[in-house]
C-alpha cells in the first residue's frame, strides 16, 4: 500500500514538474512572440516613417512644381494680355489705315482713269486692238487681255460695239488685297456681233465689269491691269 502511495505521489510530482516546465516554456514562447511582435512593430514604424519621409519629399517636389507652373501660367497670362492689347492697337491702326486709303481713293482725281477706260473702249470699237493692247499693263495677269493675239481674237468675237456708260471708284471691300488695288466699277453697253456667239465675257446690253488699273512710274500714265466680272 505504501508503495502504491509513493508511486502515486511520484507520478503527481512528475506531472507537476512537467506542468511547471510547460508553463515556463509557454511564458518564454509568449515573451519571444512579444519580442518578435515588438520588433515587427518597430520595423513597421520605421518603414512607415521612411515612406512618410519619401511622401513628404515627393509632396515638397510636387508643391515646388505646382508653384513653378503657376508662375509660368501667370507669366503666360501677362504675355497674353500684353499681346491682346498690342493686337487691339494693331487692329485700330489697320482700321485707321484702311479708312485713310478709302478716303484717299474717294477724293483722288479720276479724270485720267476715266479717259483711259473711255479710250480703251473706243479703240475696241474701231477694232484697233494693237492700240488697245498698248493700254494694258505689262504686269497684267488677266488671261484674256495680257496676250495681244488672244485679246484681239476674243474681243473681235465677243463685241460688235462697246460704250462706257458709267465709271466709279470701287471701295466696297476693305481686305488687304483690295486695299492695295485701285479698282473701278464700270457699266458698259455692248452690242453683240451677228450671228450671236456664246457669251463668254459680255452679254448683249449693259454689262457690269470691274477694271483694275495701275500707275506706270516710268511712262507716268495709268494702265489697265485686269477686267473682271467681280471685284
Amino acid at each position: 500500500m505504501k508503495r502504491f502511495i509513493i508511486i502515486i505521489v511520484f507520478l503527481f510530482l512528475i506531472a507537476l514538474l512537467i506542468s511547471f516546465n510547460y508553463l515556463l516554456w509557454d511564458r518564454e514562447k509568449q515573451l519571444e512572440n512579444f519580442q518578435d511582435l515588438r520588433e515587427a512593430k518597430n520595423f513597421t514604424i520605421d518603414t512607415l516613417g521612411e515612406k512618410n519621409n519619401t511622401l513628404d519629399k515627393k509632396n515638397k517636389e510636387l508643391t515646388e512644381k505646382v508653384e513653378s507652373l503657376n508662375s509660368v501660367v501667370s507669366d503666360l497670362r501677362e504675355e497674353f494680355n500684353r499681346v491682346s492689347l498690342e493686337n487691339t492697337d494693331i487692329k485700330a491702326q489697320i482700321s485707321n489705315y484702311a479708312d485713310l486709303i478709302i478716303q484717299f481713293k474717294k477724293n483722288m482725281n479720276t479724270a485720267p482713269i476715266n479717259e483711259l477706260v473711255k479710250n480703251w473702249f473706243e479703240t475696241i470699237n474701231t477694232k484697233n486692238y494693237k492700240v488697245a493692247s498698248a493700254l494694258v499693263s505689262k504686269n497684267s495677269q488677266d488671261e484674256v487681255i495680257k496676250n495681244p493675239a488672244n485679246f484681239s481674237k476674243t474681243y473681235q468675237e465677243e463685241i460688235k460695239s462697246i460704250h462706257l456708260k458709267s465709271l466709279q471708284i470701287f471701295t466696297g471691300l476693305t481686305d488687304q488685297e483690295h486695299l492695295g488695288k485701285l479698282q473701278f466699277r464700270v457699266i458698259a453697253e455692248v452690242e453683240k456681233p451677228e450671228p450671236l456667239q456664246a457669251q463668254k465675257l459680255y452679254k448683249s446690253g449693259d454689262n457690269e465689269k470691274y477694271i483694275t488699273v495701275e500707275f506706270n512710274t516710268q511712262s507716268k500714265e495709268w494702265l489697265i491691269l485686269e477686267v473682271s466680272d467681280k471685284p
